[in-house]
């Protein structure tokens, strides 16, 4: 009933927000409840004919009655919280300067109103009533000291009965206060808990929009390979067809050494031995082409299967690979990309591999990309520098050019890849790394390449380091745990 009696005085517009309806029953609940118990202190005090506190009291009932309606109107909260309290101060004053003074009995009832607008208003309302109730707690005082005493309608000698009430009132006041404060405890705790499965279901969702997002840009470089991919495997594919075309012709002069051996049979001897090795000697070159075109067919296999791995993402397991063929592959794949490409440079390519390197523990669907992204970026880099000196300045002395290191030092793989590009601005080289951070204009860059190539590289037990100048830009990849 009581809870029915809240709800009914909350306004409507509260009762859609949780967080509002929760404020909005506190503050109900504490007007009907000093509502009612200043009520039963008026009939108290009329009984025992202490008209101080029957007025006083009374009074206090009737404002918290109206606060109620007032609210349930939807007059603003914080100007019916303000009526609310500021009577509550002036009644509870007259009570005490109606009961003796600074040494009142109920002269405790003063700290329970800073207490309490404090919960249910909020912090300002609790600076205010706390400052009203001490200045007149200091009133009292100077009243005292300077020999006022209460009216001779004052209540000077309370009958116990009258001073149980007041101290069980005292009492609950404080236990409804310790008891709105668990409730809000609670509330906040269920609150925050429900903001935590909320937040957890957006944190799943962001995670699934990443995976998206960073399958996205699979496809995206998937697509950038597409045209290298075309020219290298165009050319295992010419060797098939060139060899299989001649092992055709070979296997049509084996048939004509035979039928020539059959027509001459019982003829010189030597005749049909020279018919034998020539056949003998056919069936050799089509071994050898036959090895060509197995190892050609190999070779087109293994770029097939090389992108289907940069599209799908492989196992995500380390695997002996061999780094130096990985790179040699992939910036082979990445500058045909490039010269397939809407706007081909030309770039002076160098390699430099240490062969000591060998096999190392790798990701290589994984590593790959990390190949393609840096060797893309210093293509685009050099593009756009030579765009500009031919448009601007009209330089020729600028040739691209792109130079990729690897090399064994102290137990640990460093891989250098560098390009005479404009560089990258001091400004942003803190940010080039980061999700979503783009220098592409439009929709030719999603911001995450190099983030990507920087997880990877983490996730290999290395790091990635920028040095950018004007004259080019280095990146350098250290990779730590190679066992």
């Amino acid at each position: 009933m009581f809870t029915k009696a809240i709800d009914f005085f909350i306004p409507l517009q509260n009762q859609d927000d949780q967080e509002s309806f929760r404020k909005s029953r506190l503050a109900v609940g504490t007007f009907i409840i000093v509502g009612l118990f200043t009520f039963s202190y008026a009939v108290i005090s009329l009984i025992i004919g202490f008209d101080g506190g029957f007025y006083s009291q009374a009074l206090q009932a009737l404002i918290s009655a109206v606060c109620l309606f007032m609210f349930r109107r939807g007059v603003n909260e914080n100007r019916v919280a303000f009526i609310f309290f500021t009577s509550a101060i002036l009644t509870i004053s007259a009570a005490v300067y109606y009961t003796g003074g600074f040494n009142s009995f109920i002269i405790p009832w003063l700290a329970t109103t800073p207490i309490v607008a404090l919960l249910v208003s909020g912090k300002k309302m609790g600076i205010y009533t706390l400052f009203a109730q001490l200045t007149m707690l200091s009133l009292f005082y100077v009243l005292t000291v300077i020999g006022v005493s209460p009216p001779e309608s004052a209540l000077a000698e309370p009958p116990l009965g009258f001073m149980l009430s007041t101290y069980w009132g005292l009492i609950l006041i404080f236990y409804l206060i310790a008891v709105v404060f668990e409730l809000g405890r609670m509330n906040a705790m269920a609150l925050l808990s429900r903001k935590n499965h909320e937040l957890q279901k957006v944190i799943t969702k962001l995670h699934s929009t990443q995976d998206q997002l960073v399958q996205q840009e699979k496809l995206a470089s998937l697509g950038q390979l597409t045209a290298g991919i075309a020219h290298e495997i165009k050319n295992p594919l010419n060797f098939v067809n060139n060899f299989s075309d001649l092992s055709s012709e070979l296997i049509q002069e084996a048939r004509e050494e035979i039928k020539s051996a059959g027509e001459n049979r019982g003829t010189i001897a030597e005749n049909s031995e020279a018919h034998l090795m020539n056949v003998l000697d056919i069936l050799d070159d089509i071994d050898k082409n036959l090895k060509k075109i197995y190892e050609h067919g190999s070779r087109a296999d293994g770029i097939v299967k090389s992108m289907l791995l940069h599209s799908r993402g492989g196992s995500g397991k380390k695997e002996p690979a061999d780094l130096n063929k990985i790179i040699h592959e992939y910036v082979n794949l990445a500058f045909h990309g490039m010269r397939a490409g809407k706007a081909p440079i030309n770039v002076d390519i160098q390699l430099d591999l240490d062969q000591s390197i060998g096999v190392i523990p790798l990701v290589t669907e994984d590593f790959s990309r990390v190949i393609l992204n840096l060797c893309n970026n210093a293509f685009d880099a050099m593009r756009e520098k030579l765009n500009f000196n031919d448009q601007v300045s009209k330089s020729k002395g600028y040739n691209p050019a792109l130079s990729v290191q690897t090399k064994s030092k102290n137990g640990e793989i460093v891989i250098v890849i560098e390009d005479n590009g404009p560089g990258i601005p001091k400004d942003i080289q803190d940010k080039i790394l980061q999700p979503f951070f783009t220098t592409k204009k439009g929709t030719d860059g999603t911001g995450l390449g190099l983030s990507i190539t920087h997880d990877i590289v983490k996730a290999h037990g290395g790091e990635l380091r920028l040095n950018s100048s004007e004259k080019g830009t280095v990146f350098t990849i250290t990779l730590f745990e190679i066992t």
